[in-house]
């Protein structure tokens, strides 16, 4: 009896093992945002705007799109570093409700793995703050509870980087843009 209940045991961890190793590497489905030069200019004709002062002295946005957010993105993405466990191969944006999704394509040890990330954008003491409310690895759901901190402290590391001018008051996800609102 002991040496079925052990049998049974194997073959459903092997079975477990096996379906998230395949989850782990299947592709998720993610809308295709096409990018381009002239959707990297739009982005930095409105980034240009922070530093312009208001002539009414009322609040103002800038609403970025996702081509825009996902082509400056592809510009400004390193080409892959050759060697190391991981590398970077590709990044895009998608903009859903009042949340940001992250697609990020790593290279490990030979095989893409895809990781998405989504979550809520704020401002906290004048920086942007991003707060995960969805993890995935390929089409696994990953838990937010076991991952969360270590990308807060990854975000935090970064703090300098995410910085905003001062005429920022606040960043949200408004119908599929990214809207900053400016004093």
């Amino acid at each position: 009896m002991a040496k079925q209940i052990y049998r049974i045991i194997s073959w459903g961890l092997l079975a477990l093992t096996v379906v998230s190793i395949l989850l782990v590497l299947r592709k998720p489905s993610f809308p295709t945002v096409g990018a381009s030069p002239e959707a990297a200019r739009s982005f930095d004709q409105k980034i240009s705007l922070l530093s312009a002062p208001s002539t009414s002295g009322a609040p103002r946005e800038i609403r970025l799109t996702e081509a825009e957010l996902n082509s400056k993105l592809q510009e400004n993405l390193n080409p892959p570093a050759s060697g190391g466990l991981a590398t970077l191969k590709s990044a895009a944006v998608h903009l859903e409700g009042d949340k940001l999704f992250g697609l990020f394509t790593v290279e490990v040890s030979g095989k893409e793995v895809y990781l998405t990330v989504g979550g809520k954008l704020g401002v906290n003491n004048q920086a942007l703050e991003f707060t995960p409310t969805d993890i995935k690895m390929g089409s696994l759901p990953v838990s937010v509870t076991l991952v969360g901190p270590t990308l807060r402290d990854q975000l935090s590391v970064m703090r300098e980087q995410l910085q905003l001018p001062a005429s920022v008051q606040d960043v949200r996800i408004e119908n599929g843009e990214l809207v900053l609102l400016l004093r």
